[in-house]
């Protein structure tokens, strides 16, 4: 029964941490949406700006496949600490 339980402290302790790292990220995704809602896109630009906008872009997509990932391991782990 301890190795169950032992078991069951570690899944909980990894369904916590994806779970903050989804929120977290949830967080900041939304921060850099009203950012890139804020900001001018359509002048011409510095290239250093220019490129700037083209990283954010690139940091929403990871944070939206993060998120997703995330929140699937801590549907995993719940799935994983019912079964035990």
């Amino acid at each position: 029964m301890t190795q169950k339980n032992d078991l069951k402290r570690s899944y909980q302790k990894m369904l916590d941490w994806y779970q903050y790292r989804a929120d977290e990220n949830s967080s900041s995704l939304k921060k850099l949406v009203k950012l890139l809602g804020e900001i001018d896109r359509t002048s011409t630009a510095n290239e250093t700006y220019e490129k700037d906008i083209v990283d954010l872009e690139s940091l929403k997509f990871i944070y939206e496949t993060s998120i997703r990932k995330f929140e699937s391991q801590v549907d995993t782990y719940k799935i994983m600490i019912a079964e035990l």
